[in-house]
């Protein structure tokens, strides 16, 4: 089997409510942490930018009962957008008898340095990139961005301190995420075997 034959294979097998569950907590989570850093660091114009979310997220608002609420919003769009995305394809009635162990497990070290990765080049690369523009409209996000990221700045030094704290949150959230995602296969493949 070629190598393109083997990913579409291995694809296949991801688990799509696995996926759903996955990214749903993780989002969920980012929101509630987001929200909870914001509430706990008070101030008077204490998340004004978050605040917005409330135009599309009816209820929420930078409180601790809209901490509770963003973390449900926060599942339920991530938990959609897990099962929208993941790989799938329908199993016969055969496929199905045979279903334990059959689905794709992630690696959690793996999984977690690339995801990390890929956060810290995108935010030390944007940072790098704007410094290289210079002026002094780097954009609401990166404004906003030092109220998460102690120390960051739009500036050379910023940008190594961004990529760092990004490669930390993207491994930590890839660890999670692998775990999630594996605990959640391994419940549906016993289900399968038992029932």
């Amino acid at each position: 089997m070629n190598a393109a034959g083997s990913v579409h294979t291995t694809l296949e097998r991801a688990n799509a409510r696995a996926w759903g569950i996955a990214t749903g907590l993780v989002l969920g989570l980012g929101l509630f942490v987001a929200t909870a850093w914001l509430v706990a660091k008070g101030g008077a114009d204490a998340g004004a930018h978050l605040g917005r979310l409330s135009q599309v997220l009816p209820g929420y608002s930078v409180t601790w009962t809209g901490a509770a609420l963003g973390a449900l919003y926060g599942f339920v769009i991530g938990y959609a957008f897990g099962r929208l995305l993941a790989p799938r394809r329908p199993l016969s009635a055969a496929e199905r008898s045979g279903e334990r162990d059959k689905h794709l497990r992630l690696n959690g070290s793996s999984w977690s340095t690339t995801l990390g990765a890929l956060l810290a080049l995108g935010l030390g690369g944007t940072t790098a990139a704007l410094v290289l523009r210079g002026g002094d409209d780097v954009g609401d996000f990166l404004k906003h961005a030092a109220i998460y990221l102690p120390g960051y700045t739009v500036s050379w030094a910023g940008a190594a301190l961004g990529a760092a704290y990004a490669f930390a949150l993207g491994w930590l959230l890839g660890r999670l995420m692998a775990w999630v995602y594996n605990a959640t296969v391994v419940r549906a493949e016993e289900r399968v075997a038992r029932g």
